[in-house]
């Protein structure tokens, strides 16, 4: 089968598996070319950066592995303890590699939609294989599981299928069996959204998947009361539940449930991963590399411990989160996240444009977070490409502002002008009136005037001026009145 062509001879991943995998030497490191968790991160990074999508697929696989492992570590004691493991719409195997290195491969069935990613993983991992089904009701499987994890996969199913897939996955867990699945909260809906009452949203515009039927496999949010109800359906009440909220990433709510009653989960003390990233990466005038980023942690009462720079395996720098970032603050809305900045200077001496550098976060419960594992020089050139894009996006909504103002104003230009037509429209049609009343006067003059030349031009009019004289003669009548 083809794989990813990026892996193979690559020194990031190299890297990368002495950190992250709890035996290097075994770690099967081969991505398939058609694994939509590498393809789909790979395209939405702006600068199209193939290093930097491993470092997320990887490091995305381990923090979704330990996250299960603290269930696991609770509720069975260990992987060991478990007889039958069913990673549920696992894909081609991003959290694979990790479970088959803490438990016998023939304990653990990999099963998915795409057969390719079925037969990668028996290939590649060892593992049994179930190709899965696009109706829940032709899913057959002739045994039943200690535990199934199902990540990622009810965050998005339609309702015409989430019913069904939850009863399937249900019955077939063994009694003391634990079912641990994601979802998208209400919490996390976009805000100019409204939840139905039944408490469940679907929506068919955004898929991760390239192949699949959107109207099948979209995005979906549900209610907490939702789920409970759900689970209660399905088990004729008789499961337990347990909700993690953010348990898987820090982003979709984990559940927990089996078909023992009462089991009680509260000796689960769940702890996140912290977060974090890279803002800068440059070269004072002294010839010492500056890197600042960011870094923030979601345990209650716990923070950031500390940032380390990592070269050939040896912590070379530390440095703990000090500085402002009301930016995080408007972002997350969380005012204790204020103080999350950190910057880190490295002296040119101990390290060379060459060296593989890697940045992880540390929080005070040790859980790590890898922010950046990346050749010093291209870390240089990436961060300053990506400032130079930050500039130009600034200076293009500066210049879109400019151009909506100028909108703006020839807007309300053509609406005065529009009013002074109307109202040069409204004087028109008045002085229309005007010079119609004038002609119509200037006619009725005319006529007037027409009319006394006429009587005075008459012999009635010529003696009675005659009269009217010969009275002015004779003292008749004064000389000034001739009418």
């Amino acid at each position: 089968m083809e794989v990813n062509c990026f892996v193979e001879n690559n020194p990031i991943v190299e890297t990368l598996i002495q950190h992250l995998a709890r035996s290097p030497q075994t770690f099967q490191p081969q991505i398939a070319a058609a694994d939509e968790m590498f393809l789909y991160p790979f395209h939405e990074l702006e600068e199209r950066n193939s290093d930097g999508a491993l470092v997320s697929y990887y490091s995305l696989g381990r923090t979704l592995f330990d996250s299960i492992q603290q269930i696991i570590n609770v509720y069975f004691g260990s992987f060991e303890q478990i007889s039958s493991f069913l990673d549920f719409a696992c894909g081609y195997g991003r959290f694979m590699r990790f479970l088959v290195q803490e438990m016998p491969a023939e304990k653990i069935w990999a099963s998915d939609i795409y057969a390719d990613a079925v037969r990668f993983q028996t290939e590649y991992f060892g593992v049994n294989g179930i190709v899965s089904t696009p109706k829940p009701e032709d899913y057959q499987v002739q045994r039943k599981f200690d535990c199934i994890y199902a990540g990622s996969f009810f965050s998005h199913m339609p309702p015409r299928t989430f019913k069904a897939w939850m009863q399937q996955l249900y019955d077939l867990l063994n009694p003391e069996g634990l079912l641990i699945f994601s979802v998208l909260d209400e919490a996390i809906l976009p805000a100019a959204i409204e939840m139905p009452s039944e408490g469940i949203l679907f929506s068919s515009d955004s898929s991760e998947s390239q192949f699949l039927d959107r109207n099948d496999y979209g995005t979906t949010y549900v209610k907490e009361a939702f789920i409970r109800e759900l689970i209660q359906q399905v088990s004729q009440n008789k499961a337990s539940i347990f909700r993690i909220p953010k348990g898987l990433s820090n982003y979709q709510d984990l559940y927990l449930v089996t078909p023992q009653q009462n089991r009680d989960f509260t000796a689960l003390d769940f702890k996140y991963y912290p977060e974090g990233y890279l803002d800068a990466c440059n070269i004072t005038p002294t010839g010492e590399i500056q890197l600042e980023g960011w870094a923030i942690d979601w345990n209650s009462n716990h923070s950031v411990e500390s940032i380390q720079i990592i070269v050939n395996h040896q912590v070379i720098q530390q440095c703990q989160p000090s500085k402002e970032r009301p930016d995080l603050v408007e972002h997350f809305h969380q005012p204790e996240l204020l103080k999350s900045g950190w910057s880190c200077v490295i002296s040119g001496g101990q390290i060379s444009p060459q060296d593989i550098i890697i940045i992880k976060a540390v929080n005070t419960v040790g859980l790590e977070w890898i922010i950046a594992v990346e050749e010093v020089k291209n870390m240089m050139v990436r961060t300053r490409w990506r400032d130079d894009l930050l500039e130009t996006q600034n200076q293009l909504k500066q210049r879109e502002s400019k151009l909506q103002e100028t909108q703006s104003q020839i807007e309300l230009t053509e609406f005065t002008l529009a009013q002074a037509r109307d109202k040069l429209t409204q004087l028109e049609a008045k002085l229309g009136d005007c010079q119609l009343e004038l002609s119509s006067s200037q006619f009725l003059l005319e006529q007037s005037k027409n009319h006394i030349q006429a009587m005075e031009s008459s012999k009635f009019w010529q003696l009675r001026t005659q009269w009217l004289k010969l009275k002015q003669t004779l003292g008749i009548l004064p000389k000034n009145q001739t009418k």
